[in-house]
């Protein structure tokens, strides 16, 4: 199942791009989102380019009847490219979750919205291997997926707040 959202930065294209071409600020950006035991277990990086992979233990709410599926506290692997282009930039993400019978997969772009600002695309699809029901349990459970993408945009405002007093 499907998800999308979009978030604006009110920051010029090439700011938000060295972001996100920078391991140190999605580090930075899981800590603020409430990770902990956040390890890079690789990183190839060029000016253009981030393949990066973190491993992170992230606790969250489950609904009493996704309880038995998916545990509140889980450790996230996430194998992710940045590349930065001639219109901003565009990311791939696959996320495994230890306690959750599933995956998520995400394709992402920003593109810039003016001289000083640009838009953070997400669509990000997720996809449960439990047996006759998995499109179901998704679709239970939207608000949390809706929060932890709301969270992920918050996360990187946060972050970059911090990087400007830094």
């Amino acid at each position: 199942m499907e998800f999308s959202a979009s978030h604006r930065f009110d920051r010029p294209l090439d700011q938000v791009s060295a972001a996100f071409l920078d391991p140190d600020a999605h580090v930075g950006r899981y800590g603020l989102s409430g990770a902990r035991d956040i390890e890079i277990e690789h990183v190839e990086s060029g000016a253009d380019v981030l393949d990066l992979t973190t491993v992170r233990t992230v606790e969250g709410e489950v609904p009493a009847i996704a309880q038995r599926i998916v545990k509140a506290t889980n450790t996230i692997t996430t194998t992710e490219r940045w590349e930065r282009g001639a219109g901003g930039c565009t990311g791939q993400s696959t996320m495994e979750a230890s306690n959750v019978p599933g995956t998520a997969t995400m394709e992402a772009t920003i593109e810039a919205a003016g001289d000083s600002a640009c838009v953070y695309t997400i669509v990000l699809t997720l996809a449960m291997k439990v047996p006759l029901i998995g499109d179901r349990f998704v679709k239970l459970l939207r608000p949390q997926v809706i929060e932890i993408l709301d969270a992920e945009f918050d996360a990187w405002d946060r972050w970059f707040a911090g990087s400007d007093a830094a």
